[in-house]
């Protein structure tokens, strides 16, 4: 039976946290080599950094109050309000941060000591220590349902050493960011002016000539046009029934001539006078039944009666005395008739046909020197009749014509109600573009003057700059807590690799590691009372000196 081997060894911790105590408590002059310089270079940044003063202005953008109304009616806002904005503020930093800008300010106030020896130097510090932040506020999107940010304001930040300059600054370029943001809308809103301006002045031109183009159209269909389609079938229907009228009085007429040349034919035949003033005086007294006394062919039987009693029966027989005779009773029957009276119209179109046959040289065909009175009425008659017959194949022919270019008005108006539909329908859109450049010149200009009265301000100061009364940085506290965290990893670390490189045999831990056998028992380290209180004394000192540290970076960032 194999005897069991038996390692005495002189010390032996136990496992667990109290091993990893015991190996830091062993190697407390390493970590504290390591840990207290980190620990002492912190709390030396922490003190001996310069403090610097933030003051911050706040401008508020116009569509972020619709935003935010938006947003509790889960709205989104328009686009030229939150999607372009940030770059928008983007571009407006750029034009407020220029070299010129800056120069101007350091022109008017004197926020570095230094600024005066190197300006250009004094710019690029100027534009390090001055920061601008977009803010942002969620909404929710209607469309996808999702929460997503939109622009609500920005600020304005600008650090300086002394609290004074810096609130100088940040107010400055507050003021910068106004002035230059009102500037450019106005110049935005003039050039949008003068492009609208511009388009509505040609686009007057074009229409312009639009409306000649259709003038003379109409010129040339002056006719034909859709619009006149219904007034020329109004116009056709009437011609129709006047042409109708017409044809029915002369065929009247041509039964009137026809019974006239009969009635003529007799009283040549009866020839005397005898029987021609009983047939005047027996016709004067049937019309004077059915007329009036004044009626023109009451007149012209008087006066024919009258002739033949005072024996001049040969008198009225020519043209002339015919055409005198048919003036005369003109005249009466204007003083008791209209111009339009039909009388009147009949003895009108017999002095136009006596008159048309003196100038043509007519005669009588044959001498009524021996035709009785009766026989003289009735070729006045007859001719008459033949005057009117003539006025009215005369009057047909005009309404005949007048049907045909109704007709052909008719049959040309489907292409020029094309060509017309295409000419005002270009000019309706002309007008309606015209019309609405012209507005959008109009608010373009309304803009331009309400920007430039300030009564359209698209941005706003939310919070305006003010003096700071506690530095912003540097975080001392910070800076202390971060150096003792280092401290303490860098410490921990070191004595972590220290123990792992050190080939010292620490325990019955490392013997079963190396021999791979288990020790029975272990005999622990009896240490003595002297090396006991310096280990004390160096972990109190050690805690004196960290409480120390401690209450002068407190007193100080106090």
């Amino acid at each position: 039976m194999a005897t069991p081997q038996y390692v005495t060894t002189m010390t032996e911790t136990p496992a667990g946290l109290g091993e990893y105590l015991n190996i830091l408590r062993k190697r407390r002059r390493l970590a504290l080599m390591v840990g207290l310089p980190i620990l002492a270079l912190g709390l030396l940044l922490a003190l001996l950094l310069p403090s610097v003063y933030r003051a911050s202005g706040q401008i508020e953008i116009e569509g972020a109050q619709r935003a935010r109304g938006s947003a509790a009616n889960q709205l989104v806002p328009d686009a030229d309000d939150s999607l372009y904005a940030d770059q928008y503020v983007r571009s407006l930093s750029t034009a407020v941060l220029s070299d010129a800008n800056l120069s101007r300010l350091l022109d008017e106030h004197q926020l570095y000591d230094d600024q005066g020896e190197d300006r250009a130097a004094a710019v690029k510090r100027l534009r390090g220590d001055v920061k601008v932040d977009i803010v942002t506020v969620p909404i929710l999107d209607p469309n996808t349902g999702r929460e997503r940010e939109v622009v609500n304001a920005f600020t304005v930040n600008y650090e300086n050493r002394d609290a004074q300059r810096a609130q100088q600054g940040a107010a400055w370029l507050t003021e910068a960011f106004l002035e230059q943001n009102r500037n450019d809308r106005q110049s935005q809103a003039q050039g949008t002016a003068e492009f609208f301006a511009g388009e509505a002045e040609r686009m007057r031109l074009h229409v312009a000539g639009l409306e000649e183009k259709l003038a003379q159209f109409k010129q040339r269909h002056a006719g034909t046009l859709p619009e006149l389609n219904q007034v020329n079938l109004n116009v056709m229907d009437r011609t129709e029934s006047d042409l109708q009228g017409v044809q029915t009085q002369l065929q009247a007429l041509r039964r009137e001539r026809v019974f006239l040349q009969s009635q003529l034919q007799q009283a040549r035949a009866a020839g005397t006078e005898t029987v021609s003033l009983r047939a005047l005086e027996d016709e004067y007294a049937r019309k004077s039944a059915q007329y009036d006394q004044s009626h023109p062919d009451l007149v012209a039987l008087k006066r024919q009666i009258d002739r033949v009693r005072a024996g001049g029966s040969n008198s009225g027989l020519s043209l002339q005395a015919q055409l005198q005779t048919e003036r005369s009773i003109l005249a009466e029957a204007r003083q008791r008739y209209s111009a339009d009276h039909p009388d009147v119209r009949r003895i009108q179109r017999n002095i136009e046909a006596l008159e048309a046959r003196i100038k043509a040289g007519e005669s009588p065909t044959r001498s009524l020197a021996s035709d009785s009175p009766m026989a003289v009425q009735l070729q006045t008659q007859l001719n008459a009749t033949d005057t009117q017959i003539a006025a009215l194949e005369g009057r047909t022919e005009e309404l005949r014509g007048k049907l045909g270019t109704l007709e052909g008005r008719l049959t040309a108006a489907p292409e020029v109600e094309r060509e017309y539909q295409d000419v005002t329908r270009d000019l309706s859109g002309a007008r309606a573009k015209y019309d609405e450049l012209l507005k959008r010149q109009m608010d373009a200009e309304l803009s331009q003057a309400a920007i430039a009265g300030g009564a359209a301000e698209k941005f706003s100061v939310k919070v305006m700059p003010t003096l700071p009364d506690s530095p912003a940085k540097p975080a001392r506290l910070a800076i202390f807590v971060i150096a003792l965290v280092l401290g303490a990893i860098a410490a921990v670390s070191t004595v972590i690799m220290a123990q792992l490189l050190d080939p010292t045999v620490r325990g019955a831990r490392d013997i079963r590691d190396i021999l791979d056998v288990t020790p029975l028992t272990s005999v622990p380290v009896i240490g003595e009372t002297q090396h006991a209180r310096r280990g004390g004394s160096a972990f109190a000192s050690m805690a004196c000196a960290v409480a120390v540290s401690l209450a002068l970076t407190a007193q100080f960032i106090a």
